[in-house]
């Protein structure tokens, strides 16, 4: 069932079951899901735990393994002082209002956001012993890709 079931499939074999007990909110929540004449709020959690059902346990799995540090990947916050082989940065600056690294490399940033982002960055790209990718999968602001081509002079920038 953990491999292959949902949320939701999980739920019900333990509700089912005389061994799982249903933690207390998880219960409130199912209760909810079901209810009607919900207040707006209500509404929403009741769409939140309907949703929730519909997730792969797998993933559920994932982000436990993830969480408890048993994957390779990491968060910025979680290398300081790490090192690694290789190393590939994921930066979605649109999913962040402390940091903005494109903004940072662009010189148009706030100065104490700027150099927060450029502390963060140092972290990240100086974990790498031998190969270090870095990937923006948000558009980068106007300046910003010449600053990185400055920095990463021997490497490869690929707009």
């Amino acid at each position: 069932m953990r491999t292959t079931g949902t949320v939701g499939d999980v739920l019900e074999l333990m509700a089912d079951s005389p061994l799982l007990a249903v933690p207390g909110k998880v219960r409130d929540g199912e209760r909810r899901r079901t209810a009607t004449d919900l207040d707006e709020r209500q509404q929403r959690q009741a769409d939140f735990s309907n949703n929730l059902r519909n997730i792969p346990y797998r993933e559920v799995i994932s982000v436990t393994q993830f969480i408890d540090e048993l994957t390779p990947f990491s968060t910025q916050h979680g290398v300081k002082g790490d090192e690694f082989e290789n190393v590939i940065v994921v930066i979605d600056d649109s999913a962040w209002t402390m940091y903005s690294i494109g903004k940072m490399l662009a010189g148009t940033d706030k100065p104490e956001r700027s150099e927060r982002s450029r502390n963060l960055f140092y972290v990240c790209c100086s974990r790498a012993r031998r190969g270090l990718a870095v990937v923006f999968i948000s558009d980068l602001p106007d300046g910003a890709e010449t600053t990185a081509r400055d920095w990463f002079a021997s490497g490869a920038v690929h707009p």
